[in-house]
C-alpha cells in the first residue's frame, strides 16, 4: 500500500472564528497560546495501489480536510476544528485557511485528516462522509480527485513539533492490460492509443470515518479511464491505463469493458470480482481488430493484496447495449450504427441553437438504409453538454426547410448513459423483448477514393446539414484525372499547396473545369452558406478554431473575435492564395460557393475573418484580374 506521511505547516483557525469549540465536564475548552504546526514529508509504503496521479506526493493546490477532538469526544459528538481547509502551495506545504492553538491547559487532541477536501465535510452528529469518484478520469485533475485518502492520529498534545499523520488509499483501482491478437502489432496498438471506458461502476458511497467502513455504493456510471499506454519491459503488452473505483462488486451481468480503437467500438464482458478497499485488480484483454465489435480472450486477478481469482471470459456474448461514454468523437463528430453490415443508425455531437435551448449535444437518429440517410423527425436526445436540463430521452425533429428543431419532451432525465436500437433503427430504452440488436459502431467518415489516392475525412452535422469537418485536400478529380500543382495564378486549372503544409487552395478555373467534391457531396451553393449561417444566428464564433489574428487595414475592429468552434465545423484561418502566394495565413480563410444551379461560381467569395463575427462575402474579388484566385473548399452532403 502506498502512503503519505504527512506533517502540516502552519496554523489553525484563530480563537474569533472557533465556532465549534468542544465542552468538557461543563467547563469550555478554550485555545492556548500553542499553535499546532505543520509540514510534509513523504513517504511510500507496502505494495498497493497508487491510486493518486503523483502516488507518494501531493501537488500544488492540493487540498484536504482536518478533524480534530478533544479525547472525551469523537466526529460524531462536539469537534474542536470542524473540516478545516488546508491547501498546498508548492506541493510540500499546506497552508491552513486560518488559524488554530492547541487546547489551554495542555489537553491533547485527536486528529483526522482525508484527502479530497469537501467543502460540505460531515454534518453535526454523523461520522459519515460520502465517498465519490469522477466519471471522466481521463483527465489528470479528474483523476487525483477521484482518491480518497484517509489519516488518523490520537493523543496529540500542545507541542511545538510537527504533527506527523499518515495517509491510506481507501479505494480500489482496476489496471487494464492489452496483448496483440493475431496480426496485430504493439507498436502500432500503443500509436493508436485505444481508449478504455468501464460501465455500469457505482461511483458513490457512504463512508464511516470512525468505523472506517464502507457502505454499498451506487449510482452506476461509465468511468472512462486515465493513462498513457506504455510497452511492458517483456515487451508482450501494453500497460498504464487505470480507473479508481469504489470498493465494490464487479461481474459480466452488471459492467463491461469498452475499448474505443481507430473509430470502432468494441465490447468485453467484466470478469467476476470484488475488490476491496486498497486493492488493485489487473485485468488483461486479448484484442485484434476485426469486422465484429467483440473482442477475444479477458482474464483478470487481484494483485498485491488477496490471492482472489479474478476469473476469466471468452466473449462469446454478444451486446447490444450502446453506451454513450464510450463515444470519444474524436475520429469524427459522427457514429454510426451497423446491424449485419447495414446503417440503421447515427449518434451527432451537435450543436443545438434555439430560442429555448441552446448546448451541444449527443443525439440519436434513425437511418434508412435504403437511402443511406438519418431520419431528423425522429431524433432522441441522449445528452446535454453544456446544461442540466432534463430534457434528455425525449424526441427531436427537425422540420424540413426549417433552420431550427422542435422537442417533444417525454422524459425528464438529465442524461441518457445507454440505449438500444431495434432492427429498423428505432431507438429503445431497454432491451426487453427481443428487438434489440447487436450493434457495431464505429467512426463516421467520408472516403474519397480517386484511383490510387484515397482520403478519409471526419464529418460534422449542423442544424439539417452535413459538413466535412475538413477542408478539401485533393490533387485529382473525382474521375481520377490529375490536377496539376500551381506556383502562379493565371496558368490554368490547378491546385496550390503551400510549402511544409496540408493547405490546399482550388482556383477558380479548377472548380469549373470538373468534379472536385468526391461523389455524394458538392461544393456549397450561397444557398448552403445562407442556411448554416441563419441556423447559427450570424454567430461565426461557433465555427471557428485555432488561433486567429486581425486582418490589417479592414474597417472591421482592431481585436480579434471570439472563437468557440461549438458547432464542430473547425475552420481554421487558412488564409487563401493570390497573385503573390500565399496571403493572410492566420487572419482569414476564404471559401469557393456555388450559383443556385451548382453548375457556376457564386458571384460572393464566402470569407471568415479574425476581427469579424460574421461571415463576410465578396462579390468583387471573385476574380484577381483575368483569373481567378484559389481558395478553400468545404464540402456538403448533397
Amino acid at each position: 500500500m502506498k502512503n503519505f506521511i504527512v506533517y502540516f505547516i502552519g496554523v489553525l483557525l484563530t480563537w474569533m472564528v472557533m465556532q465549534s469549540c468542544s465542552q468538557e465536564s461543563g467547563s469550555e475548552v478554550l485555545p492556548g497560546d500553542v499553535p499546532i504546526q505543520f509540514s510534509v514529508r513523504l513517504e511510500a509504503l507496502a505494495d498497493g495501489p497508487a491510486t493518486k496521479v503523483t502516488s507518494t506526493a501531493f501537488e500544488e493546490h492540493d487540498q484536504i480536510g482536518l478533524f480534530a477532538m478533544l479525547p472525551s469526544s469523537n466526529l460524531s459528538g462536539s469537534r474542536y476544528i470542524d473540516n478545516l481547509l488546508l491547501e498546498s502551495t508548492d506541493g510540500v506545504n499546506f497552508t491552513p485557511q486560518q488559524i488554530v492553538y492547541y487546547p489551554e491547559g495542555n489537553a491533547s487532541l485527536n486528529f483526522v485528516a482525508y484527502y479530497p477536501y469537501q467543502s460540505g465535510g460531515m454534518s453535526a452528529g454523523s461520522s459519515v462522509m460520502e465517498v465519490s469518484v469522477l466519471p471522466d478520469q481521463s483527465v489528470k485533475e479528474n483523476f487525483s480527485q477521484s482518491d480518497f485518502l484517509l489519516a488518523k492520529r490520537e493523543g496529540v498534545t500542545g507541542t511545538t513539533e510537527n504533527v506527523e499523520l499518515v495517509f491510506e488509499h481507501k479505494l480500489s483501482k482496476l489496471k487494464i492490460i492489452l496483448t496483440p491478437g493475431e496480426g496485430e502489432d504493439l507498436a502500432s496498438m500503443r500509436a493508436d492509443d485505444p481508449r478504455i471506458i468501464v460501465t455500469g461502476i457505482k461511483t458513490k458511497v457512504e463512508y464511516n470515518l470512525e468505523g472506517e467502513a464502507f457502505d454499498e455504493p451506487y449510482e452506476a456510471r461509465d468511468v472512462v479511464a486515465y493513462g498513457t499506454w506504455e510497452e511492458s519491459e517483456d515487451g508482450q503488452k501494453l500497460i498504464g491505463k487505470e480507473l479508481i473505483i469504489v470498493p465494490q462488486t464487479l461481474n459480466g451481468s452488471n459492467q463491461s469493458i469498452i475499448i474505443e480503437w481507430n473509430g470502432r467500438i468494441y465490447t468485453c464482458s467484466m470478469p467476476a470480482i470484488t475488490i476491496g478497499s486498497g486493492q488493485q485488480c489487473e485485468i488483461t484483454i486479448e484484442v485484434q481488430q476485426k469486422a465484429d465489435i467483440t473482442l477475444g480472450g479477458i482474464a483478470g486477478s487481484i494483485t498485491g493484496w488477496t490471492d482472489t481469482e479474478g476469473g476469466s471470459s471468452n466473449n462469446g456474448e454478444d451486446n447490444k447495449a450502446i453506451y454513450v461514454s464510450s463515444l470519444s468523437f474524436t475520429s469524427s463528430n459522427i457514429y454510426r450504427v451497423y446491424n449485419a453490415g447495414r446503417p440503421v443508425g447515427e449518434i451527432c455531437k451537435e450543436y443545438l441553437i434555439s430560442e429555448a435551448l441552446t448546448s451541444r449535444a449527443i443525439v440519436y437518429y434513425p437511418v434508412n438504409s435504403q437511402t443511406d440517410k438519418a431520419d431528423l423527425q425522429k431524433g432522441t436526445l441522449l445528452q446535454l453538454l453544456d446544461t442540466d436540463e432534463a430534457l434528455c430521452g425525449s424526441t427531436i425533429s427537425w422540420p424540413e426547410g426549417e433552420s431550427t428543431f422542435a422537442i417533444q419532451q417525454e422524459e425528464d432525465k438529465s442524461r441518457v448513459d445507454k440505449f438500444y436500437v431495434a432492427e429498423d433503427g428505432t431507438y429503445l430504452e431497454n432491451s426487453s423483448g427481443l428487438n434489440a440488436i447487436v450493434a457495431d459502431i464505429s467512426s463516421y467518415r467520408m472516403r474519397d477514393i480517386r484511383g490510387e489516392e484515397v482520403k478519409e475525412y471526419p464529418l460534422v452535422k449542423v442544424g439539417t446539414q452535413y459538413w466535412m469537418q475538413e477542408d478539401l485536400q485533393t490533387t485529382c478529380y473525382r474521375d481520377g484525372s490529375a490536377l496539376i500543382k500551381k506556383e502562379n495564378l493565371g496558368e490554368g486549372a490547378g491546385y496550390f499547396n503551400p510549402d511544409d503544409t496540408d493547405l490546399y487552395f482550388y482556383n477558380g478555373e479548377a472548380v469549373l473545369e470538373g468534379d472536385l467534391a468526391p461523389k455524394g457531396w458538392k461544393i456549397p451553393t450561397s444557398d448552403d452558406w445562407d442556411v448554416l449561417n441563419t441556423y447559427i444566428k450570424q454567430d461565426v464564433s461557433v465555427l471557428k478554431i485555432g488561433i486567429w489574428s486581425i486582418v490589417e487595414g479592414s474597417s472591421y475592429p482592431s481585436e480579434v473575435t471570439p472563437i468557440t468552434n461549438l458547432t464542430g465545423l473547425s475552420i481554421y484561418p487558412q488564409g487563401i492564395w493570390m497573385t503573390d502566394g500565399h496571403y493572410k495565413y492566420g487572419a482569414l480563410s476564404g471559401f469557393w460557393s456555388m450559383d443556385e444551379a451548382g453548375e457556376g461560381l457564386a458571384n460572393s467569395i464566402i470569407y471568415l475573418i479574425g476581427n469579424s463575427n460574421t461571415i463576410v462575402g465578396s462579390g468583387a474579388n471573385v476574380k484577381d484580374q483575368d483569373y481567378y484566385k484559389a481558395l478553400s473548399i468545404r464540402c456538403i452532403k448533397e
